[in-house]
């Protein structure tokens, strides 16, 4: 096997006393190796012999299955020697070596009859034994397993099985044989069904098989809130509410200038209502409402409702009728909407051009007489004010003298 070759190329250089170079034709009456014997590891084989003193050295070669071939030559140049390791070899595989003497004549190596033997390597570690793997919480799960029974596993690489790829990649490796707890929180979707799977790794590189798949759904989200309302009649402030949603922790609300417009989250409430206190009077705002499960996973922010609220704004300037008689002005006040508590009416009676003189009325009626002085000019500002307290703009009547 090729692969088998260098690797053995490789060890002959640890040797001092190999080269590649493909044997010649054998001399059957060449002296022989007796006795040849093959001893299995996991990834390598060591290869004894009886040594053959009277010999130059020896040819190695190991047969390449796929092929049906041997392989190149390995030459230890030394009869002396009678032990060569094969590393790097595949657990739990059969393979088959042959060994054989050689001499030299002029500048040829002439090689006896040569002695065959096959051995299959060692299995493998054993598996990783997974224990549990469960949801910690949003975007966080967490995988268990049994530190290895075998004492040279100093790590272990940890595989995440990809959908889209429909490919096993490595995420993670641990070192230590005791460190068997993995914590995964990097891009996880809410109830969503993850694999992973575990495998050990030996101080020399040797990998066991991968444990059975770990399958792991994650925590759902909460359904989407609904029958979201909010306030259009209350001043400074918006009340919004909605429906419960079952085992919800809290709920996030979002705000934005404009249903179209990206939401961005403003408070939490404990319960399914919420006061925004707003200084502001007619102000428009729009809001949507999550739910947050024990677990943090919140329900799909772009499914929900968006509600529009507003503030109250101020009544709108009613509307007056004037009607002058003598010294008397009588005023008909007609509200242009049912808020109206109370009418606020300033009479500015202007004596010269630098001395004004104010005098306000609260009146509940609408009609109202004001006695004038026809020396003076007059300004009339009447105000609606509603329960709140909320005043709107004013209606002026000028008055000449």
């Amino acid at each position: 096997m090729k692969k088998t070759a260098l690797l053995a190329l490789s060890l002959m250089i640890f040797l001092g006393c190999a080269t590649n170079k493909p044997a010649p034709k054998s001399n059957p009456n060449l002296p022989q190796v007796k006795k040849f014997k093959a001893y299995p590891d996991r990834n390598a084989v060591a290869l004894f012999w009886q040594s053959v003193p009277k010999m130059e050295g020896y040819f190695i070669q190991s047969f390449d299955f796929k092929n049906k071939k041997w392989d190149k030559t390995i030459e230890i140049d030394n009869p002396y020697r009678t032990i060569y390791i094969v590393k790097d070899l595949k657990p739990e595989t059969l393979y088959k070596f042959r060994i054989a003497t050689f001499e030299k004549e002029k500048d040829k190596k002439i090689p006896s009859l040569a002695k065959e033997i096959e051995i299959k390597t060692l299995p493998t570690i054993a598996p990783v034994v997974t224990l549990e793997g469960k949801a910690l919480a949003h975007n966080m799960v967490k995988i268990l397993f049994r530190p290895h029974q075998n004492e040279r596993v100093n790590r272990y690489i940890i595989e995440k099985y990809y959908n889209n790829t429909t490919e096993w990649r490595e995420i993670a490796e641990l070192d230590g044989r005791f460190n068997v707890e993995y914590i995964d929180n990097g891009d996880l979707k809410d109830g969503e069904i993850y694999k992973y799977r575990v495998i050990a790794e030996s101080y020399d590189g040797l990998k066991s098989k991968p444990s059975n798949p770990i399958i792991i759904s994650t925590y759902p989200k909460p359904p989407v809130v609904t029958d979201i309302k909010a306030t259009n009649n209350l001043p400074k402030k918006i009340v919004v509410t909605w429906s419960p949603v079952k085992d919800a922790e809290y709920y996030k609300i979002y705000t934005s200038s404009s249903p179209d417009d990206f939401f961005t989250f403003y408070k939490k409430s404990k319960t399914t209502s919420f006061t925004d206190v707003i200084n502001k009077n007619g102000f428009t705002k729009y809001y949507k409402v999550t739910a947050v499960s024990p677990h943090k996973t919140e329900s799909i922010l772009e499914n929900t409702q968006s509600v529009m609220g507003q503030t109250l704004n101020i009544p709108p300037v009613p509307i007056v009728a004037t009607n002058r008689e003598n010294n008397t002005i009588s005023l008909d006040i007609r509200p242009q909407d049912n808020r109206s508590k109370y009418f606020l009416i300033k009479v500015k009676e202007r004596i010269s051009l630098f001395e004004t003189k104010t005098k306000i009325y609260k009146t509940s009626k609408k009609s109202f007489q004001i006695k004038i002085n026809p020396k003076y000019s007059y300004s009339i500002e009447v105000y609606e004010v509603d329960k709140y307290g909320l005043v709107s703009k004013p209606n002026v009547i000028e008055v000449s003298n």
